[in-house]
């Protein structure tokens, strides 16, 4: 049984990014999400520490979704700038 543990701990290091969450999963999309949001908004700016090119172009084809932190938070900034 410990065997059969450490082989399937092994394998949730493989199958999980650095923060424990499966990549390209509706919750690892929400997570980076919102972890630029922070970044972008300036509330925290080590929040995209860890994010690699993957999570980046993940969460900026999400950003074109109405569900999306860091897309509403860039179209505001749009708007902002626009007047």
């Amino acid at each position: 049984m410990a065997n059969l543990h450490q082989r399937l701990k092994k394998l949730e290091g493989v199958l999980l990014d650095p923060v424990g969450l499966v990549p390209h999963s509706q919750r690892w999309l929400e997570y980076w999400d919102r972890q630029f949001f922070l970044y972008m908004s300036g509330q925290d700016l080590n929040a995209i520490q860890q994010a690699s090119v993957d999570e980046f172009r993940a969460v900026w084809q999400y950003a074109e979704t109405p569900e999306s932190l860091a897309g509403r938070y860039l179209d505001s900034q749009r708007d902002d700038h626009s007047l």
